[in-house]
């Protein structure tokens, strides 16, 4: 390998830890905002660590399912730093979507193992951060309910009886949905600014987010770097020739991220050979068709005839 390319892989190993160290900066930053409240007299208090606890234990399935459907496992101290920090944003997104207590937290609780059981294993998909939004965004209104005394998600007027301005009247005018208690959202005991509160959490959930989704690309990265680096310790022209026959943009569906140096070697060894004999054979049977040489149709068989005689001519 060349100074300068040996020179390159290290610049590009470099700049994947760095976006690690970045990524998990901004999840341990975003956790922490998303477990904080402000009360009404400006001081800050926690939110709990019933919902964090919640938070670990969806994130535990996460990773159980994708270590089922075959995903990376980290083979150095880059990778095993980002996957914990990988685990720790999912663990605050998912703490700090839900409601900290009651009914409402283990509703939302069980439908994000139902998903991830139906097949939304990555938390990192547009999927995903829609559904953390959306739960985000019912705390939210829970959370401004409760700030304004309404203990229920939703009031619903009854039509005739609400349009009768009787004070007796009140408590039939309306029904009442998903009630809930102060102590089911973990409020401060001085009252809630829901102000400061709903800007401290949303630019926690977006930095949480945003490093959780920053993270799992570093680590994509950081070991395509890694690949990149073995295939490089042949000579140049082999190690050019084998990142053409198997594109960086393969690696990971071909099963290469998160194998040791062994596994690999004897990874790389196999695909290439699988494709190259694959590419002969295609040869060999093209070979075979003697008269396909000597009659072109036009159009579209033509063109594939054409195509597979100049394979036949290059591989001559």
């Amino acid at each position: 390998m060349s100074t300068h390319t040996h020179v390159q892989v290290i610049e590009e190993v470099r700049q994947a830890r760095w976006l690690v160290a970045l990524s998990a900066v901004m999840i341990g930053c975003g956790g922490f905002l998303l477990g904080v409240q402000i009360d009404a007299q400006g001081g800050a208090s926690g939110t709990g660590l019933t919902p964090l606890a919640m938070g670990a234990l969806v994130a535990l399935a996460a990773w159980w399912m994708r270590r089922r459907a075959g995903s990376a496992l980290p083979r150095d101290g880059t990778g095993l730093f980002g996957a914990l920090a990988a685990y720790l944003g999912t663990s605050f997104l998912v703490a700090g979507v839900l409601v900290p207590g009651g009914p409402w937290m283990f509703a939302e609780l069980v439908l994000l193992l139902v998903l991830l059981g139906r097949g939304a294993r990555d938390v990192t998909r547009p999927a995903w951060l829609w559904w953390f939004v959306a739960l985000l965004l019912f705390r939210l209104w829970i959370t401004w309910q409760g700030s304004v005394h309404q203990w229920q998600v939703l009031s619903v007027p009854i039509p005739i009886l609400s349009w009768i301005p009787l004070d007796f009247l009140e408590p039939v005018q309306s029904v009442s949905l998903g009630s809930f208690t102060p102590a089911e959202l973990a409020f401060p005991p001085l009252g809630l600014d829901f102000r400061m509160t709903v800007a401290i959490w949303s630019a926690g959930f977006a930095l949480c987010a945003g490093g959780t989704w920053m993270i799992q690309l570093a680590l994509r990265e950081h070991e395509n770097d890694r690949i990149h680096e073995r295939i490089h310790t042949l000579p140049a022209p082999l190690a050019q020739l084998i990142e053409r026959i198997l594109p960086e943009s393969e690696w990971e569906s071909l099963g290469l991220h998160g194998l040791s140096e062994r596994e690999l070697v004897l990874a790389i060894e196999q695909r290439v050979r699988e494709r190259v004999d694959r590419q002969r054979s295609i040869v060999e049977e093209y070979r075979s068709l003697e008269p396909l040489r000597w009659t072109n149709p036009g159009g579209f068989q033509g063109s594939v005839q054409a195509a597979l005689h100049a394979l036949e001519e290059k591989q001559a």
